[in-house]
């Protein structure tokens, strides 16, 4: 559902020969083919597909590779701030080269906007099968194609992925960066301070049924003396890659924070009722149950998941954010898309809502 943005593909592949000319001492001959330019701004990322050869060195050795970019969006952001240099490709570097969390190979790096106008990186591209969000996997697709026990087989490795990242040793792997000081002291202040912009910022000034309610809660209740651990952020099987039974590429960093791992595992279970109940579907035969989740989770970090519930509604109300800026960008960039009161009547904050209580009003006609 993006909008917006469009690109020009043969100035796109200019620029970036131009540009993998300087990352490459000595390339030369440099072709880009088959290249798969996105004619929209995504809401946190774009993506580029191509492949790339050149011949290198003295001896003229010839190269290709298959690879994907991911820039910054050009035109509208769902998030308050992007930073695909350091949340992503830095966090992907530093977890391929000293974690067992699996990732894709990042290659190079631009944080200036004269190439693509926005910063980007490029990373080697894998190939595999990943749970579709449109239609969900929960309602049709290969997942659904799958046995009982291969189902299961794949959630139990997804989800034991996901414990990689908040078994990371972050202190000694120097994610340092991730600690946001401008929100306040590393817990839960400052994940309170980045919810109270993030909150502010799409809102607008404008009352929310249940995004306002919702912070309240969250402000009021929000534990104390928590551990501090690596969070993937966007903690969901749509973001993995699978092939050969297992999980090849943990995927989408631009979430990625320190605080309670716990958080990864309430967007995950928040997800999961998102993909069942807000779709209206059965959780498919063999995926781990809710508390088979938990358990699982506990089991691989190694100690206790407490306040699950409490971090399902902070993955309620961060992913109730998320929707209020969607429907303002298709109000502002493409308003036959636009469905009035879209921001409340959607699943994410229906099930919000139910988790705290909350009645929503009657929508207008």
């Amino acid at each position: 559902m993006p909008v917006g943005g469009q690109r020009d593909p043969e100035q796109t592949r200019a620029a970036l020969v131009d540009w993998l000319g300087r990352q490459v001492p000595g390339a030369h001959q440099i072709e880009i083919e088959n290249l798969v330019v996105p004619q929209s701004s995504g809401f946190s990322n774009e993506t580029f597909l191509f492949d790339a050869s050149w011949t290198e060195g003295p001896g003229g050795k010839a190269q290709r590779s298959e690879l994907v970019l991911r820039a910054q969006p050009q035109v509208w952001a769902v998030f308050p701030e992007i930073d695909v240099i350091n949340q992503q490709y830095r966090t992907m570097k530093i977890l391929g080269e000293h974690s067992d969390v699996p990732v894709a190979n990042v290659r190079w790096a631009e944080p200036g906007r004269e190439v693509l106008g926005t910063p980007f990186f490029v990373m080697d591209r894998l190939h595999g099968n990943v749970p579709g969000d449109r239609p969900p996997y929960t309602a049709e697709g290969w997942f659904l194609d799958l046995t009982d026990e291969e189902r299961r087989a794949l959630n139990v490795d997804g989800l034991s992925a996901m414990t990689k990242v908040n078994r990371v040793d972050w202190r000694s792997l120097d994610f340092d960066y991730l600690d946001r000081r401008e929100y306040g002291p590393l817990g839960r202040a400052q994940r309170l301070g980045y919810f109270d912009k993030y909150w502010r910022w799409a809102r607008a000034g404008n009352p929310h049924p249940v995004a306002d309610p919702a912070w309240d809660y969250l402000r009021e209740n929000w534990p104390d003396d928590e551990p501090v651990e690596l969070c993937w952020g966007d903690a969901r099987p749509g973001n993995q890659m699978y092939a050969d039974g297992r999980v090849v590429a943990v995927m989408d960093w631009e979430m990625v924070s320190l605080g309670n791992a716990v958080s990864d595992l309430g967007w995950w279970l928040f997800l999961q009722r998102f993909h069942t109940d807000g779709t209206g579907v059965p959780l498919p035969g063999g995926m781990l149950t809710r508390d088979e989740s938990i358990a699982l989770w506990e089991d691989r970090v190694g100690r206790r998941a407490e306040h699950v519930d409490f971090y399902e509604v902070v993955a309620g109300f961060h992913f109730t954010l998320v929707m209020m800026r969607i429907v303002g960008m298709f109000k502002e960039l493409d308003p036959q898309s636009y469905t009035p009161g879209g921001d409340i009547y959607n699943p994410v904050s229906m099930l919000t809502a139910g988790l705290l209580g909350i009645d929503l009003p009657v929508p207008s006609r």
